[in-house]
């Protein structure tokens, strides 16, 4: 009752409400000619008759009137460092006549509006999209729809970045899938028949791959911060701590840091649940003799860390522990060394599935390398950017290039292999930068030799 009272009360005041200020309260982030430079470079890669949209990320509902807190579409924000909702880019290699001058991007956001910033709180309106991110001209995003009509009467082809954030939904009832994606290409097909219409953007996943030196910066914030936090959680963890208490402590220290968010739900598995892969329940309590798995990722201004590491709860790996978690550190340890500018994407995996299928035939594990996927079933690396699993184009490595090594063995009870293997979960995971002079791990200075993990885990 109260909010429907306010909202009318705020609607029959409107014409004496003032619009607050527009802030940006961090000042190291990325500079708007960075942001400009990056568009007319993926501008030049296209022909003149060609048009780039890019769409912002969908506001996602949690449930009933509640939403979860907004991200970005991450193609979005590399291109303009806005961080708003309901907007969009468009790029016009060619250049379009508007209002007697010729422009190549337009940008559009909504006008900003009293009554819903008293809920939603300050927005970004155009004149401030134009005064922060440098894009001219900024339009009312209600215009987006016949401004593309007209630009798409004189073009061939239409490039959508990603398309939308959410590309399919399905209805269980009817056991159908939606694809949003294909629908919105294939309206956009029927109104303009003469124009190729395209869901993917190689050029601007080939830029992302290659971070500059604002991306790097960033990115080395994120990292630092997840560090500062692994070492803050080893010194505090004790058997009988819930996965959810680690957890909570760990992103904590992110949250203190002014890391806005999590790369990705953080992932702490004890006992058995170090053995499942993408586990995020973090419910169970630990207990005396378990490993700890913990895979968690500060973000900060949009870049992400992704750090793992394994630890005794009890502060002391048992035999059995110690002996996997060195031949995963081992793996990890070559797996780093392949990681060279002009290598195979795979090369790291390579180097690490080696070592890996090698150590588990010589303790009995497996009979054979082709056994090896049993307990070490993932990739070893992935891009790590704007995204935990970023753009690029999986070729050879670049120099500026950062990808994450992380090697693992998980042994879930009820495998075939001697019992006191069992419940174990191993992996290490480091976010490593592909230099013309070596990988350069930019997470080294976490411990990672299970000596060093006890003896930081000993500091309470």
């Amino acid at each position: 009752m109260l909010r429907w009272f306010l909202l009318a009360v705020c609607t029959v005041c409107a014409s004496a409400q003032v619009l607050l200020p527009y802030e940006q309260f961090d000042t190291d982030g990325i500079p708007p000619d960075v942001y400009k430079q990056r568009r007319e470079r993926l501008a030049a890669a296209h022909t003149a008759r060609s048009l780039i949209v890019l769409l912002s990320a969908d506001v996602r509902n949690r449930q009933n009137d509640v939403d979860y807190e907004y991200r970005q579409n991450s193609n979005l924000l590399y291109l303009t460092g806005c961080s708003e909702p309901r907007c969009a880019l468009v790029i016009v290699p060619g250049g379009a006549e508007w209002n007697g001058g010729k422009v190549t991007e337009l940008f559009f956001v909504p006008p900003r509006n009293p009554e819903r910033e008293t809920w939603t709180g300050v927005q970004m309106g155009p004149e401030e999209a134009e005064r922060l991110l440098g894009i001219r001209p900024v339009l009312d995003y209600a215009l987006l729809g016949a401004v593309l009509d007209s630009l798409l009467a004189d073009r061939d082809t239409l490039y959508i970045a990603s398309g939308l954030p959410t590309p399919s939904v399905t209805i269980p009832i009817v056991g159908k899938r939606i694809e949003i994606e294909h629908i919105l290409r294939d309206s956009l097909q029927r109104r303009h028949p003469n124009v190729v219409v395209r869901t993917s953007l190689r050029t601007l996943a080939a830029m992302r791959e290659v971070k500059d030196e604002h991306e790097l910066r960033l990115l080395r914030k994120a990292i630092e911060t997840t560090l500062d936090a692994f070492e803050q959680v080893l010194r505090s963890v004790q058997p009988g701590m819930n996965e959810y208490e680690i957890e909570a402590l760990m992103e904590y220290h992110f949250r203190r840091a002014g890391a806005e968010d999590v790369g990705y739900p953080s992932i702490v598995g004890s006992g058995y649940n170090s053995c499942i892969l993408h586990y995020q329940k973090n419910r169970r309590p630990t207990r005396a003799g378990d490993v700890v798995l913990a895979d968690c990722g500060a973000e900060y201004h949009g870049y992400t860390a992704d750090i793992t590491r394994t630890f005794p709860i009890s502060g002391r790996f048992t035999p059995e522990q110690r002996t996997l978690y060195l031949l995963v550190l081992e793996a990890q340890d070559s797996a780093i060394a392949a990681a060279r500018v002009g290598a195979p994407f795979r090369a790291t995996h390579r180097a690490a599935e080696s070592v890996i299928a090698r150590g588990l035939m010589e303790l009995g594990i497996i009979e054979s390398a082709a056994q090896v996927r049993r307990y070490f079933p993932h990739g070893t690396s992935h891009y790590l950017g704007l995204d935990v699993h970023d753009a690029g184009t999986y070729g050879p490595l670049r120099a500026g290039t950062v990808i994450t090594v992380e090697p693992g063995i998980y042994i879930p009870p009820g495998s075939p292999c001697p019992e006191r293997w069992w419940n174990i979960g191993i992996r290490i995971e480091d976010d490593v930068l592909v230099t013309e002079s070596g990988p350069v791990n930019l997470s080294a200075r976490l411990a990672r030799h299970p000596d060093q993990i006890e003896a930081l885990m000993q500091k309470r």
